[in-house]
């Protein structure tokens, strides 16, 4: 360690889940920190997050309990739905019933209200933490500091974390791979009032309609105000320029025809709303992610498919963790590698059971004569608690 280190900040790239809980981890502990977003301005993309338990008792520890639960929902049961006829394939208790098991509720809320929530507690204790418009533009380092170039300036600092998603750039400056590969589905998402539904008393809170090679996820967020869906199909190849776009309303209703009135409800209402599409893209499995003082964390390290509900889960354990490691760990590149030690195996494990889910859904051959209930995947990852994780020098 440089005789630097103790004063100089930790730089992470990158103002998502993932970066902000690494920040809050950080200054919680009293480490200086400076946060850099390529954004002009903060706006989190995307509709909505599931927190299974293992996610919550990672939030909890960041001393946001009651700020979490102020602004979530608390689902009470889930099913798996027929996509044509409404019929139950599988149903499991969640509410109390997961509270009781693993000893934090699971919760759902908008995606925005997180994030909110994240950049309130980083800036409480840091005003000045966040770098707007600083996209990342180049990184070298020694065996004193890393120096960061962004398009806000040069920064120096202890350590870097390439925080900055599935299209990272400090990921392409430490591995140099290219870009990432469309994985083969699409996805429409929205947040519709529930003054739009013609069903708006739908059941169970939470639900998934299985169809051939596709599926729709709805869930209330924002207390009983609006609905948050998602509907995903598989196709050979996205065409469209960019991985997001405003949805055509028409290819939209094509692509989920002869759906079930309830479900069809949902699509309708997202087609009148407006929705975006979305081209899931992800990477091969890197063999590290540290190279000296830098090292990567939730997309850039391990983007993942949804399937599982553990996206943002892990991007939340990554940033508990790396704080937890940078904070206890006297050295850089002793941090960088304990974390990544303790992380590496649970991260990539959990990325290839969502992926592995995710064929499961979308191959269940739910118009045979007797399709049978949907293999439900176990719930692995809700007992993990990074928080109490002794960390492994």
């Amino acid at each position: 360690m440089s005789a630097t280190d103790g004063q100089a900040p930790v730089l992470i790239a990158g103002a998502g889940i993932a970066g902000l809980c690494t920040a809050l981890g950080l200054l919680r502990a009293g480490v200086p920190v400076r946060v850099f977003e390529q954004a002009a301005e903060l706006r989190e993309v995307g509709a909505a997050v599931s927190l299974a338990p293992n996610a919550v008792r990672a939030l909890d520890s960041l001393g946001l309990a009651e700020a979490l639960r102020d602004v979530a929902n608390r689902p009470a049961l889930a099913a798996m739905l027929h996509y044509r006829t409404g019929a139950e394939l599988n149903a499991y208790a969640m509410g109390d019933e997961m509270e009781r098991r693993w000893g934090k509720p699971y919760l759902q809320l908008l995606r925005a209200d997180l994030h909110q929530l994240l950049v309130q507690a980083v800036q409480a204790l840091k005003p000045d933490a966040l770098v707007l418009g600083a996209r990342v533009t180049g990184l070298a380092q020694d065996d004193a500091a890393v120096q960061l170039e962004t398009a806000a300036g040069r920064f120096s600092g202890r350590a870097l974390i390439g925080a900055d998603g599935v299209r990272s750039a400090v990921r392409q400056a430490l591995h140099g791979e290219g870009g990432p590969s469309f994985t083969g589905y699409v996805a429409w998402r929205g947040v519709v009032p529930m003054s739009e539904l013609r069903y708006p008393d739908q059941q169970p809170d939470t639900a998934v309609y299985l169809g051939p090679q596709t599926s729709l996820l709805r869930y209330r967020v924002r207390g009983l105000d609006a609905m948050n869906v998602v509907a995903f199909a598989r196709i050979d190849r996205w065409v469209d320029e960019g991985w997001s776009s405003p949805a055509d309303p028409q290819e939209l209703r094509d692509t989920f025809s002869g759906w079930h009135a309830v479900a069809d409800d949902l699509f309708q209402a997202m087609a009148r709303c407006g929705a975006f599409k979305w081209g899931l893209f992800g990477r091969a499995a890197l063999p590290r992610w540290q190279v000296g003082r830098v090292s990567l964390i939730g997309d850039a390290a391990h983007p993942m498919l949804p399937f599982l509900g553990q996206g943002a889960a892990m991007a939340i354990e990554d940033g508990v963790l790396m704080a937890r490691a940078l904070a206890g760990v006297t050295d850089v590149g002793d941090a960088l590698a304990c974390y990544e030690r303790l992380r590496y195996e649970r991260a990539t494990t959990t990325v290839r059971r969502s992926d592995a889910h995710g064929l499961r859904i979308h191959n269940h051959p739910v118009d045979a004569p007797d399709p049978g209930p949907v293999p439900r995947d176990d719930f692995a990852e809700f007992d993990f608690d990074v928080a109490g994780l002794p960390l492994a020098v």
